[in-house]
């Protein structure tokens, strides 16, 4: 199974992005993991051509045979271990690409929320998208170690 995280970023903090990449290499010991910042050029500051704009260029970017979550705030909240669950299902049903997604800052368009109905909130608080990112690699690395039985997770 391959797994992508899909995010739109204008900055990105140095001292998150290192966080950030020591999680990617620990996912990568049991899944192929990568992670790809999209940026919207849109010169627009209205918010529905923004929303639009990065609605298209988050469509240009999935693959038609990926199983999508978006991670939203108005999705639901999982547990560390229901999370674990998600990834283990997936990789029994043999998923081949199950990729997450971050929208921008005024969230996903009300097509994209049609097209890919699956929503995950990380949490009812709203974070920065780099911190949600953080948040996210840190427990997709806890999955794995939940579904192997590492001693990570405090039960």
């Amino acid at each position: 199974m391959n797994i992508k995280l899909i995010y739109l970023s204008r900055n990105k903090n140095n001292n998150i992005e290192l966080l950030v990449n020591d999680y990617e290499k620990k996912i990568n010991h049991f899944v192929k993991f990568s992670t790809f910042c999209l940026k919207n050029k849109s010169q627009s500051n209205e918010k529905s051509q923004i929303i639009k704009s990065e609605s298209d260029l988050i469509l240009k970017n999935i693959n038609k045979k990926d199983t999508v979550v978006l991670l939203d705030e108005k999705g639901k909240e999982y547990s560390s271990y229901e999370l674990a669950d998600l990834i283990s299902t997936n990789m029994m049903d043999r998923t081949k690409n199950l990729t997450f997604v971050i929208g921008g800052a005024y969230g996903f368009s009300k097509k994209l929320k049609e097209i890919f109905n699956f929503k995950i909130s990380l949490s009812k608080l709203t974070f920065p998208h780099d911190m949600a990112r953080l948040f996210f690699c840190e427990q997709l690395y806890r999955s794995f170690t939940i579904n192997n039985n590492i001693p990570y997770h405090n039960k």
